[in-house]
């Protein structure tokens, strides 16, 4: 779980995932459960998000 918190607080300081959609997914990816369109999502909306600001 450590390294799930890790992986996302670089994600988030990158802007590359919302911090609301690494608070869901840590779990996820700590139990090997995150499949690629988890990703594709957390992504899609992290930039769209960022093209707003």
């Amino acid at each position: 779980m450590e390294l799930a918190k890790k992986i996302f607080s670089r994600l988030v300081a990158e802007k590359l995932v919302t911090d609301d959609d690494a608070k869901k997914m840590e779990t996820k990816l700590a139990d090997g459960k995150v499949r690629p369109e988890d990703w594709r999502l957390a992504i899609e909306k992290a930039a769209e998000k960022g093209a707003k600001a």
